[in-house]
């Protein structure tokens, strides 16, 4: 589970997140995904949405999905990608995990009350706690009716999720496989699961995802080898500048993760042809 939810920073104006959205899409980006904290929280969110659509870019939203159903009639018109919402487990499970009685129950409500107005993909984080969860929650995805994403646990600097074993995760991910053959509604590709159970190699490309702090200041060279501190401002040089003076031969062979938020847009970019037929696919829906 990520730890980016303790950082101490402060809601930005909504000046200013216009301001970073612009130099974002001006830079090339197409799409993109507002995460937190929980971006719920902010009382100016449809705002910030129909703006990322004016521009336009592609925008979805993570969230833990315990406002979701009171907010989705205002957010729905502003999302075209996806809304994406954290399960991490069945009911008991999943409230364990997040600290909070009664959660679970307020993220499927959430998931219920938003099928109908926008695409609604289910994230799990595999984890020692879930592990024995993790095809049930596959299974509740079918049932509820939405797409679901898996990706294992990163030992992040500040995190309290104990991370599978190596032989649990092969072992998960090759059932994981026979699950989206079987038809179950796994957006990944082929390839990622087997990433995942190491049958795959695979070479990151990280510079294929581009993370902004609440700040307006890049992550580089990704969020996960240095947890989320940030660098360059997007307002004192354009995003594409930055990226191109980071020196990337020092990260060039990293396996620090295998998070599908990486692995997937490595993988097309290296030309693998499965991962672009599930990543066109999807797409389209």
């Amino acid at each position: 589970m990520c730890p980016f939810w303790k950082r101490l920073s402060e809601d930005s104006s909504i000046e200013r997140e216009k301001a970073i959205l612009k130099r974002i899409y001006d830079s090339g980006v197409c799409g993109i995904a507002f995460e937190g904290g929980e971006p719920l929280l902010r009382a100016d969110l449809a705002e910030i949405l129909a703006f990322s659509r004016s521009l336009p870019l592609h925008t979805s939203l993570v969230t833990n999905g315990t406002l979701l159903e009171s907010r989705i009639d205002e957010i729905a018109p502003y999302v075209d990608g996806a809304v994406y919402v954290s399960l991490d487990g069945l009911e008991k499970t999943h409230d364990a995990i997040r600290g909070v009685s009664g959660c679970f129950r307020k993220a499927v409500r959430g998931i219920t009350a938003s099928i109908e107005k926008v695409p609604v993909t289910i994230n799990t984080t595999i984890m020692a706690e879930n592990l024995h969860e993790i095809e049930d929650i596959v299974k509740l995805a079918k049932e509820l009716g939405t797409r679901i994403s898996v990706v294992v646990a990163h030992q992040y600097c500040n995190a309290k999720a104990p991370t599978p074993t190596t032989v649990e995760i092969a072992k998960i991910a090759k059932r994981l496989l026979v699950m989206k053959r079987n038809g179950y509604p796994l957006v990944h590709s082929t390839g990622y699961f087997k990433v995942l159970s190491r049958e795959k190699n695979w070479k990151c490309k990280p510079w294929a995802l581009v993370n902004v702090g609440p700040d307006g200041n890049l992550v580089l060279p990704c969020y996960v080898r240095n947890d989320y501190a940030t660098s360059f401002s997007v307002f004192e040089s354009s995003i594409k500048t930055s990226i191109s003076r980071f020196n990337w031969k020092e990260i060039q062979n990293c396996k620090n993760c295998t998070l599908h938020c990486y692995v997937e847009p490595s993988l097309v970019l290296s030309y693998d042809f499965g991962a672009y037929l599930n990543w066109a696919f999807r797409r389209r829906i």
